[in-house]
């Protein structure tokens, strides 16, 4: 009888343990299912648009940016403009409303895109900030798109669009090309390993875009640089530099060797290509010139990756640079 017993207990205890096990797998499977629900919350996106003098073309900036949908605001920062810039955005601020977006204005007396943007981003309530050039277009459906380029892989830091330069209706074919090339050419170059590994190289009218903490926590674009600003931003963010410890008067680019291997990893990432182009204004190539546009270009990109400071920059910057309105 005892033997029974046992035997009858065993039976039991196995019985109660499928039940168990039943049930913990049950409950596992909800809460798989339960997971992506939790984690589907989509990441809100602000525009933070940099200006200076742009009374011409911020009008038209705003009237696009009210026909992307899932904007949470537009921010756009002004540098002290001495002609019509804030009026423009008075009479057009509620054309970038009407797809839901807060639009507010930032007045600083900074002309230096690297503390507008900075100001900009510090002032938005996004989970991104895209940073966006008053005469550059982005694709409509720019959200869903951002979207997907930093879902595709976790260690995404910052990724921009696909440019494409167009004057007066007509594509300036061969300055995209370079600008394309440009892109993933420059780091295979000088940093291939690097390159390998994600490094790419954006310019601001390729619309980049950032996680907004994590951008801030390695203190954003460097302040000390008038010009360049947008590609030391692409080295800092892959390799995880701290720019709120680390020596402003060096680009960023001079200080990877310093970058502890272990900061890499926890604060370095990758750099995607958004799919979709950015279609910027090819006004400047068109005033200048295409060979004079490609000499000053060139010209600021290998300084700046031969080591130049950001004073020796702002100084080549002077001589050579020349706004466009």
């Amino acid at each position: 009888m005892v033997v029974g017993r046992e035997g009858w207990t065993r039976r039991g205890l196995a019985a109660a343990g499928a039940v168990g096990l039943g049930t913990l797998a049950r409950s596992t499977a909800t809460r798989a299912r339960e997971r992506p629900r939790r984690a589907a919350r989509s990441e809100t996106l602000s525009v933070v648009v940099p200006v200076l003098n742009e009374e011409s073309a911020l009008p038209a900036c705003l009237r696009f940016l009210g026909s992307i949908d899932g904007l949470l605001e537009v921010v756009v920062v002004d540098g002290g403009s001495m002609d019509g810039t804030k009026r423009a955005f008075r009479k057009s601020r509620r054309d970038a409303t009407r797809g839901g977006a807060e639009c507010l204005l930032v007045e600083t007396k900074m002309a230096c895109r690297a503390k507008q943007m900075n100001a900009g981003a510090r002032a938005a309530r996004g989970d991104r900030v895209l940073f966006l050039h008053a005469d550059t277009i982005v694709p409509v459906d720019s959200a869903m798109l951002i979207s997907r380029a930093f879902s595709k892989d976790s260690r995404v830091r910052l990724a921009a669009f696909r440019p494409i330069i167009r004057h007066e209706g007509r594509t300036m074919r061969g300055m995209t090309a370079l600008h394309v090339l440009k892109t993933r050419l420059g780091p295979l170059l000088f940093r291939p390993l690097a390159a390998l590994a994600g490094l790419k190289l954006f310019f601001g009218d390729q619309a980049m875009v950032v996680q907004r903490d994590h951008f801030l926590s390695l203190g954003g674009f460097n302040e000390s640089l008038g010009i360049m600003e947008d590609m030391d931003l692409c080295v800092k963010m892959f390799y995880g530099i701290d720019g709120n410890s680390s020596d402003s008067e060096r680009t960023s680019l001079r200080q990877v060797r310093r970058v502890p291997r272990r900061q890499r990893q926890l604060q370095g990432g990758t750099l995607a290509q958004i799919e979709g182009r950015a279609e910027t204004s090819g006004r400047r190539v068109a005033e200048w010139g295409a060979l004079r546009s490609l000499q000053v270009y060139l010209v600021l990109s290998l300084s700046y990756a031969f080591g130049a400071s950001p004073r020796a920059l702002n100084q080549l910057a002077r001589r050579e640079y020349t706004e466009v309105r």
